[in-house]
């Protein structure tokens, strides 16, 4: 192969990880458009089959017990029992900000991310914060399209925390 066609796949392969990436920070932008708006079969599509949730509880007396909803049906009892916090009056007037100082290591159809994630809520007047946490997304690529596998959320300070943070530095 000569220089030029090492140069030229070198660019394309970098080119491709860079639109990988670019999709995955699409993907968990669309994740907290759908969670605020309880567009549930959206908010679905965005997580394999298989796909889980493996969150620390937050606002109980262990805040870092850690609750688990695995596959499809799972997933859609954790929205439909709106499990976390998702009451009547949350569409609309939630705004959940995940990606914030997000790492991103794309390793052919396999990918993690890890950051941090805010949900505030707007109750009449006041804006309260109901959640700060780290996370760690596992994604997978199939058919062309990123899903997520995993989506591991800690509240601040649990045991695991750096953990999560320094999840892409393993991936």
């Amino acid at each position: 192969m000569s220089d030029l066609e090492d140069r030229l796949a070198a660019v394309e392969k970098r080119l491709g990880e860079l639109e990988d990436e670019r999709r995955i920070r699409e993907l968990l932008s669309r994740y907290g458009y759908y969670a605020d708006a309880c567009l549930d079969d959206e908010y679905l599509a965005l997580f394999t089959e298989d796909g889980a949730m493996d969150v620390s509880r937050g606002g109980t007396d262990d805040p870092y017990a850690v609750l688990r909803w695995e596959g499809r049906e799972a997933m859609r009892t954790f929205l439909t029992d709106r499990t976390a916090a998702h009451g009547d009056g949350f569409a609309g007037r939630s705004l959940h900000l995940q990606g914030n100082n997000l790492t991103v290591t794309v390793r052919g159809d396999t990918a993690v991310a890890a950051g941090y994630s805010f949900i505030f809520h707007q109750d009449g007047s006041r804006l309260r914060l109901l959640s700060a946490s780290t996370n760690e997304w596992r994604l997978v690529k199939a058919d062309g399209e990123w899903r997520i596998a995993v989506r591991k959320r800690r509240m601040l300070g649990a045991p695991d925390t750096a953990e999560v943070l320094t999840s892409t530095e393993r991936a």
